[in-house]
């Protein structure tokens, strides 16, 4: 056969129309080799593909021991690979066997082709991206902790029978209900699994990257799929349909149901008495101007450093692409150019190389700004604080770009001097985001939160309601700092509500102690008990004077309340608007002070639904880290003195105030309302054994009394005292330094 003929026969030309083929044939080299000569070695750059005219080659793989023979392919068949764009390496050494001759395709002839025969080349080119992406799959399969213990031969069977599939930036790759006919191996890219949840309608399962496989359980099992999957950004998925599979448990039973029983065992380890935590694991990140005239380099850079402590980061822009490339105007190709495919994988090969990737758009709307869209993980729209807040030009051009499936956040940016941000509940009305964020520009600190949170590391708190007994929440605080443990996000109720509000607003510990401590001293007037036996309004009074005018949007770390509304009955979270009115709906004990007035409905204090609102918390920090801090005691007011037929109040207080009358051990009625409202926190307390809390801290508080306000100190002291060996334990066995 003469080498248009071996072209036609080959999988990477079939496809070619006979002129290309002809053009091809004619423009590369012919090569003659002796027996024993080496045509390529392992560690070369990989820039030409061979095509065996006549005779044979031999591929040996370096290996500890010496080598491995790959094969010995013959004529008709294709070696080696070229990356379309960048450079490669070659990871075997070809041998002559015999007088042999090849064809040389190089990739300096694969461009010159392209430029002059245009789509013509389009068959060839997505056949050399297909043997990339195999390539990939291989590499993959073999870093992949799922299938990585295959032997090699099985492994080679499995890459044999997938096809290769690309799916856009929020496609729809199986939903639930669909039967389960294949699964799917992440080769480049990211999926995102919903599972449906008859409550809320869907729920977060889990973000999957490179080397992760979904629907196998249904494969295994032969139930329909019981989640949504979709793609977050554009990726390469390898298909293993369901008869391919079942026919290597056929081939292979040992091993395959040793794969079995390890997707199995993961299944149920997942869904068992712990209830699994949605997972962020989002690995590239897109910086949008929402206007031009934005220091995003500085922006990007900062971040790098602050990413550069979970694992190793890059920064992509289009000038940083052209220069390594050495191709002018390559990363704004249009994303119909024949050269999309090989600027694609080349850009998924430079994501491959680190744990995270930046890309930074454009000052405009060009071609290279909307690729940053669809190849981020996460969008970070980022404004200038202070600006308007208004859809800026950039951004909304962007956003014609389809964001289905992908996370979208805010990142106000404020000058270093900045105290307080301003106005961002503009910004948010504005836009559509899961998310917003403020940082300093420069700032260290902020720039290392907001990493956090973008990887899932973040460090939440959550303050349970217990009127004095709240002051332990100070000293869980400089246990959590004396242990070098960041506070990234607060929630809580009652007093937890009002001590997180100040944690919130960056208030140093001792200040939050004294603050508190004097709010609550200064009581509060009695009035006719129509409604409650306090008119509320010194405390009102007090806790608008702590939080100022600081809306919830402007902390510099998120924050959420939680109150009763008793006119719905059911809880209500507070994440906007006035700090000060988020305090106080979930500090309203009901009879004890009148009903915050909230939308028209009725609500009194968080605790009598929700006293320890972790369950909230997990919708915040999705991923991250949850640190419960339970101040009021499983059991208290044991120790009562018998009374029946009914109790007078007169008797108590005779008893009190009379010198030579015995004492009775009673409860007052503030106690009695406290406890008895704090009684939603027993129920909470099986979520924090379920697994919701990554550490739950219950300072010993039983020998306070509810109303102990003046002994805050001393309770801060004994929180401290319990709280710093079990958070040093905790934070050893998390791998802290």
């Amino acid at each position: 056969m003469d080498k248009i003929e071996l072209l036609a026969d080959s999988p990477f030309f079939a496809e070619a129309a006979p002129a290309t083929r002809e053009a091809i044939a004619e423009a590369a080299e012919e090569i003659s080799l002796a027996n024993g000569e080496i045509l390529f070695s392992s560690g070369d750059q990989a820039d030409s593909i061979y095509l065996i005219l006549e005779g044979a080659l031999k591929l040996e793989l370096p290996t500890e021991s010496g080598s491995r023979v790959l094969g010995h392919p013959g004529p008709g068949r294709t070696v080696g690979i070229i990356p379309l764009l960048g450079e490669g390496t070659r990871v075997a050494t070809a041998y002559a066997e015999g007088a042999t001759k090849v064809l040389k395709i190089s990739s300096t002839m694969m461009e010159r082709l392209t430029d002059s025969l245009g789509d013509a080349m389009t068959p060839v080119i997505e056949a050399l991206s297909n043997r990339l992406m195999r390539r990939r799959l291989g590499m993959v399969l073999r870093d992949s902790e799922k299938f990585g213990s295959l032997p090699e031969s099985i492994l080679n069977d499995l890459e044999g029978r997938v096809d290769m599939i690309n799916v856009a930036s929020g496609e729809t790759v199986c939903s639930a209900g669909d039967d389960s006919d294949a699964l799917y191996i992440v080769v480049t890219g990211r999926l995102r699994i919903w599972t449906p949840d008859a409550g809320s309608g869907n729920s977060l399962l889990s973000e999957v990257g490179a080397g992760a496989s979904v629907g196998e359980m249904g494969v295994i099992t032969g139930n329909p799929r019981a989640a949504d999957v979709r793609a977050v950004r554009d990726s390469t998925l390898a298909k293993l349909p369901a008869a391919h599979l079942h026919d290597l448990l056929s081939r292979y039973p040992e091993e395959i149901n040793r794969l079995f029983v390890g997707v199995i065992v993961g299944h149920f380890m997942g869904t068992g008495t712990k209830r699994a935590k949605a997972r962020n694991t989002a690995a590239t990140f897109a910086l949008i101007p929402v206007r031009a005239g934005l220091p995003l380099r500085d922006i990007g850079e900062t971040l790098k450093k602050s990413l550069d402590a979970h694992g190793s980061s890059i920064i992509m822009d289009s000038e940083r692409c052209e220069r390594l490339l050495e191709r002018p105007g390559i990363a704004q190709l249009p994303f119909d150019d024949t050269r999309n495919g090989s600027f694609l994988g080349w850009l998924n090969e430079q994501e491959s190389q680190a744990d995270f990737a930046i890309y930074l758009a454009d000052s405009d709307t060009s071609n290279w700004s909307h690729r940053c869209l669809r190849q981020a993980d996460h969008v970070l729209f980022v404004g200038k604080g202070g600006d308007s807040p208004d859809i800026g030009d950039i951004e909304g051009a962007l956003l014609k770009t389809p964001l289905q499936g992908v996370r979208k956040t805010l990142l106000l940016v404020h000058a270093p001097e900045t105290k307080v941000p301003q106005g961002s509940l503009a910004w948010l009305e504005a836009r559509q985001v899961g998310l917003h964020h403020h940082v300093r520009l420069g700032d260290d600190a902020d720039f290392d939160r907001l990493a956090r949170f973008l990887t899932g590391r973040a460090v939440s708190l959550v303050f349970g309601g217990g009127g004095a007994r709240g002051f332990a929440h100070v000293g869980v605080m400089r246990a959590l700092q004396a242990n070098g443990i960041p506070i990234d996000l607060v929630g809580g109720t009652s007093m937890g509500a009002l001590i997180g509000s100040q944690t919130a607003m960056q208030h140093p510990a001792d200040q939050i102690l004294e603050d508190t401590v004097k709010l609550c001293l200064d009581g509060d007037e009695m009035t006719v008990p129509m409604v409650s036996l306090f008119t509320g309004k010194k405390f009102s009074a007090g806790v608008r004077r702590i939080c100022g005018e600081h809306t919830v949007e402007d902390l510099w770390h998120r924050y959420y309340s939680v109150s009763c509304n008793i006119s719905r009955a059911k809880v209500r979270v507070h994440d906007r608007g006035p700090l000060y009115r988020a305090v106080l709906a979930s500090n309203t004990p009901p009879a004890l002070f009148p009903p915050f007035i909230e939308d028209g409905d009725l609500h009194v204090d968080g605790a009598l639904l929700n006293n320890l609102p972790v369950d909230i918390m997990q919708r915040y920090n999705e991923g991250g880290q949850i640190i419960a801090v339970d101040v009021d005691p499983q059991n208290d007011m044991t120790t009562i003195d018998p009374y029946e037929g009914g109790l007078s109040g007169w008797q108590v207080l005779g008893a009190k105030l009379n010198p030579f009358a015995q004492k009775m051990n009673v409860p007052n009625l503030g106690s009695i309302v406290a406890r008895a409202t704090a009684i939603g926190g027993i129920a909470q307390y099986k979520n924090t054994l379920a697994g919701l809390a990554d550490l739950y801290l219950s300072p010993p508080t039983g020998d306070f009394a509810i109303m102990a306000y003046k002994d805050g100190p001393k309770i801060a002291d004994m929180a401290y005292d319990y709280a710093m060996p079990v958070i040093e334990e905790w934070r050893k066995a998390n791998g802290a330094a």
